[in-house]
């Protein structure tokens, strides 16, 4: 992006957070502790250097960083503002999670790429079609021999733990999963937000959309596309790359 871009990013942005607020700008400036008038260059897009203090009172009052008002993203900056969306208990258990994973790549060989270790969810207790997907272990595993074919879409792992999908998947394989987009006929791990059940089904880009059984065990559901409700019932958690043995 160049200068003016930003600016005009940051006056849109910056406009669409005040509104939230119902403030008037008047009000704004003063909560920002600049004047009116440099608040309104700021927010015709006419000034593009916001001071370090009137950057830090701006995400006081709104939660947004700098970086999120220029429109610039990325994979970190995504992934910090969803984990802002989470409750104060939330964000302590994914913290603990960063730290144990800090501290495990810490002592891996200074020789291994960190990004060729991916972790490997494996469920506890009976795995079955429709299981509540609340207690896993987790191990690591070396896929630099499948970067080659996935890159970057290699994101984790499933280890499968019965056989109530054979014979397409058997008790010990695990499954390599990407996080990307799920696409017509791809393999996807599906989880209904009401009930919390996890389901591996194939997706179907139709209308509805058909997640259908893989081996005729387990029903079939549909998914009206054009329901925002029907939708948002369901998480896309991932589709499945290949499966190792």
């Amino acid at each position: 992006m160049n200068r003016l871009e930003i600016a005009n990013n940051i006056s849109t942005n910056i406009e669409r957070e005040r509104i939230k607020l119902g403030m008037s700008q008047a009000q704004f400036a003063k909560a920002l502790d600049i004047s009116l008038s440099t608040y309104k260059r700021i927010a015709n897009g006419e000034s593009s250097r916001i001071d370090i203090y009137t950057a830090y009172l701006i995400y006081k009052l709104t939660g947004r960083f700098s970086c999120e008002l220029t429109g610039f993203n990325d994979d970190v900056i995504d992934l910090v503002k969803r984990i802002k969306k989470l409750s104060k208990n939330q964000r302590i258990f994914i913290d603990s999670i960063i730290d144990t994973e800090l501290a495990l790549s810490a002592y891996k060989d200074e020789s291994s790429n960190k990004e060729d270790l991916i972790s490997i969810l494996i469920p506890t207790g009976n795995m079955t079609d429709g299981m509540i997907l609340d207690s896993y272990n987790v191990e690591k595993l070396d896929v630099s021999n499948y970067r080659k074919a996935f890159g970057d879409a290699l994101h984790i792992g499933i280890r499968v733990t019965s056989n109530h999908m054979h014979p397409v998947y058997n008790k010990g394989d695990i499954l390599l999963i990407s996080r990307n987009p799920i696409r017509d006929g791809d393999t996807g791990i599906f989880i209904n937000a009401q009930t919390k059940r996890a389901y591996i089904r194939k997706f179907h880009q139709t209308n509805p959309c058909e997640l259908t059984p893989l081996n005729n065990y387990g029903e079939t559901f549909y998914v009206d596309s054009d329901n925002v409700d029907d939708m948002s019932k369901w998480i896309k958690f991932g589709y499945v790359l290949c499966k190792v043995r």
